[in-house]
């Protein structure tokens, strides 16, 4: 009699199919994921060795110039000077914030955890979690220290394109310090929308930042605060039509977010929309 074939022929097409699909087959680790993240954006960043972004921040257009060095070996991009209505300053380096478009360091792979998959604006990602950073330095955390008008992280989750491997949204939970020693709490969510490549370099020209807490954590007198902008509210309803819209249209946006943090909103949006990007320029 033959002996029966079915479950032969079963098993050699299930492994036929796991080989053609590891990666539904198999689990990436936080580790190997960070990792493929880090050899993502030291490829994109390899031909690349200065930016300039002009962007719209709350109504007002800034010139951002960003040069390429390495933290551990790692290639990142830093900003080195800002340009504003005319006038370009260079930004000091212990205040300096990574690009969070291509954040990631050596230091944070074997600290990455996995915590799943989710679909983000039609987008599969990877959630990563960081919370352990003894001796890490995070984008817009200068130092990580606990020192006064610091803030140290306690969690960050990101969500890693799967495709790309580039950041589609950061969630960070903070601690920040005051000058009296208190303690406050501040929530940061990022959002990095509409990814454009220009020569080589891949970036969101729509981000969005939403933050809890922050106005609570900064050593500032709200009542002086609130007095301050009504005085300047005052002062723009008293000048002419012409020039009160002028400087309605340069700072509208900032004077309704800080009103609505200073009334208790529940926190502050700033959007950052990218007009054009320059890779490898001069000066």
């Amino acid at each position: 009699m033959r002996p029966e074939m079915k479950p032969l022929r079963t098993s050699v097409l299930l492994l036929a199919v796991l080989a053609l699909c590891p990666a539904t087959g198999l689990a990436q680790s936080g580790p190997d994921l960070m990792q493929a993240a880090l050899d993502a954006q030291a490829d994109r960043l390899s031909g690349i060795e200065n930016v300039t972004i002009v962007q719209e921040v709350m109504g007002l257009e800034t010139s951002v110039r960003m040069e390429k060095t390495e933290l551990d070996g790692t290639p990142v991009l830093m900003p080195v000077s800002v340009s504003v209505g005319g006038m370009t300053n260079p930004i000091p380096q212990d205040m300096a914030q990574a690009d969070w478009a291509s954040p990631f360091q050596a230091a944070w792979v074997d600290r990455a955890k996995a915590e799943g998959q989710e679909t983000l604006d039609g987008h599969r990602t990877h959630i990563l979690v960081i919370d352990d950073f003894s001796g890490l330095e995070m984008p817009g955390m200068p130092g990580g220290g606990t020192g006064a008008g610091e803030m140290t992280p306690q969690s960050v989750r990101v969500w890693l394109d799967a495709d790309d491997l580039v950041t589609r949204k950061v969630v960070m939970d903070m601690k920040a310090t005051k000058d009296d020693g208190s303690t406050h709490d501040v929530h940061m969510e990022l959002f990095m929308e509409d990814y454009r490549e220009v020569d080589g370099y891949l970036h969101p020209f729509l981000t969005r930042m939403v933050t809890e807490g922050l106005l609570d954590s900064l050593d500032v007198d709200q009542a002086e605060l609130k007095a301050q902008m009504e005085q300047m509210k005052a002062q723009l309803e008293g000048m002419p039509e012409t020039q009160r819209k002028m400087l309605e249209g340069v700072l509208g946006a900032q004077i309704e977010q800080m009103e609505s943090m200073l009334g208790g909103g529940e926190g502050m949006e700033i959007t950052i929309t990218v007009k054009q990007i320059k890779v490898n320029s001069g000066q």
